[in-house]
């Protein structure tokens, strides 16, 4: 299999598919966040579910947003193998939902639709180079 260099149209191309995707689900993640915290303080619960809730939506949230920068400024292989592995979980996620009847069976076809887009972007993207390795 030819290599394909970092500059090809297909891996331009990619990068910007994976810019829009990590984007948007990083505005996804910010609006989760904000719901996960109001909807904590809007049913009282068990205190120690409701801030690992908040907790976790915040770790998502944190890993989502340094992959999105990391896509948008450098276009490191960091950042491609960050993005590589959230969209593996989110197709696990994804098809959770689907098979386990977990929310509407829309929401997790939309979560296994934008995995997959997000996994190919991911693959087809090349790394830069670092001045270093060259």
């Amino acid at each position: 299999m030819v290599s394909q260099p970092a500059g090809h149209p297909r891996s331009n191309i990619a990068w910007k598919v994976l810019r829009l995707l990590l984007a948007a689900e990083t505005l996804g993640l910010i609006a989760l966040v904000a719901f996960t915290i109001m909807e904590s303080f809007a049913q009282p619960g068990a205190v120690a579910q409701e801030v690992s809730l908040v907790l976790m939506a915040v770790a998502a949230l944190v890993w989502v947003g340094l992959t999105f920068f990391g896509v948008a400024r450098s276009q490191a292989s960091w950042a491609r193998g960050s993005s590589v592995t959230i969209h593996v979980l989110a197709f696990a996620a994804g098809t959770g939902c689907l098979q386990l009847g977990i929310g509407q069976w829309w929401l997790g076809l939309g979560i296994v639709l934008v995995a997959l887009i997000g996994f190919a972007a991911a693959v087809i993207a090349r790394p830069e180079r670092s001045s270093e390795a060259a």
